[in-house]
């Protein structure tokens, strides 16, 4: 995965570069403090990202063409395209930075699969607008959205527009730029981006569409196995049922066009009023997903996984059978090809346990194929590198 730092390029701020690295992190993640309020010594800039400039990214490419990969996944920064996001016109040095690396993937005959949106969002519309809580990041998405779909419109055929939809209701400010005051509902907050963000989506699509009829697009959530617990009750049951129903919502409405009643229920109870336009539901129905795409950590707590991977860096469980366990209820629930776009693989490996850890995964990943029928585009588990450029 080619993610992007604060590098070159004349990169603009990005909501990720202003994340701290200490124990003040879990509290900017979550909105309930402001970046701005974290004490300087919580940031280790040149420690983070002095290197990020200096790899040499077509070493890491040229070993993976050796591997017989055909297929890698890159991540473009709204904040290389449009430094503060708000500029008319795109940065052609930002959009010249990524044809390099595309143009590399595509000389050895991979595949990119292209995310628009990798939790980083020109810092400016956070000042200004309070990011995903305004309806302008709509538009300003849409125009990013537009610049990158005609410059490679003959280069990328598959994309995700937002990735990981659902941190956003786990870590608002990772997932969504959202940073809570003290008199905000923050469930009011969340939910209102969500739309947004939902809205942002198929309006891309929907215009992307029009740009290269070709164009296959993807919403892309966390998914955890939730396991009933031993006693096997039926409010265990319904708990889990209840977790993925929260953890599907995104991707229920990508695929359907609509949302379902249970969430319309539950505005109602909490007295939640959102902003929705009546043009608003044209968009969600006319602007559906092609594929469905997912990152995989096993847990029976979602919470634990959000946490375990954005703020402990610890490790989730493995269960590959739990792979194949999800990988069939997503089929079953939305009949779209699915894509495995990461999965949670150690990557310090010394004693070659990751290494079965993978090969597991992937022997379920074949028998969700071949045995249960499930269609798969593909699978990008992360491996021996991620780069951040």
């Amino acid at each position: 995965m080619i993610r992007n730092m604060m590098s070159n390029s004349n990169k603009g701020l990005g909501t990720t570069d202003v994340l701290p690295v200490d124990q003040s992190r879990i509290e900017v993640l979550n909105g309930t403090v402001d970046y701005k309020n974290v004490p300087l010594g919580s940031y280790d800039v040149l420690g983070r990202f002095a290197s990020a400039g200096q790899r040499d990214y077509t070493e890491e490419l040229n070993l993976i063409q050796s591997m017989g990969f055909n297929a890698y996944r890159i991540s473009i920064s709204w904040a290389r395209i449009f430094p503060s996001g708000e500029e008319l016109q795109p940065s052609e040095e930002g959009l010249k930075y990524y044809e390099a690396i595309i143009d590399d993937v595509l000389e050895k005959d991979i595949e990119p699969i292209v995310t628009l949106s990798h939790f980083d969002l020109p810092l400016n519309l956070y000042e200004k607008y309070g990011a995903w809580k305004s309806r302008k990041m709509i538009e300003l998405f849409e125009r990013y959205a537009e610049a990158v779909f005609q410059h490679f419109k003959d280069k990328v055929k598959y994309w995700i527009t937002f990735n990981e939809f659902n941190v956003l209701h786990h870590l608002p400010f990772l997932g969504g730029g959202l940073s809570f005051g003290a008199d905000d509902n923050q469930e009011q907050v969340i939910w209102q981006a969500a739309h947004y963000q939902l809205v942002a989506s198929a309006r891309a699509i929907k215009l992307g569409k029009t740009i290269n009829p070709e164009f296959q697009f993807g919403g892309m959530m966390v998914v955890s196995k939730n396991y009933s617990q031993q006693t096997e009750s039926a409010i265990d049951v319904m708990e889990a049922e209840v977790k993925d129903r929260e953890n599907y919502l995104f991707t229920d409405v990508q695929v359907r066009g609509y949302y379902p009643n249970h969430f319309l229920r539950r505005l109602e109870r909490d007295q939640i009023a959102l902003d929705i336009e009546n043009d608003d539901l044209f968009v969600l129905r006319d602007g559906k997903i092609d594929f469905v795409s997912f990152s995989y950590y096993a847990s029976s707590n979602s919470q634990e996984v959000f946490i375990n991977k954005y703020v402990s860096n610890g490790q989730n469980r493995i269960d590959s059978v739990g792979l194949r366990l999800v990988m069939n209820n997503l089929y079953d629930r939305y009949q779209k090809p699915l894509f495995v776009v990461e999965d949670d693989v150690v990557l310090d490996d010394p004693n070659g346990v990751a290494t079965e850890e993978l090969k597991t995964n992937i022997q379920e990943i074949v028998k969700t194929v071949e045995y249960d029928g499930v269609e798969l585009l593909g699978y990008t588990p992360l491996t021996f590198t991620e780069l951040n450029f």
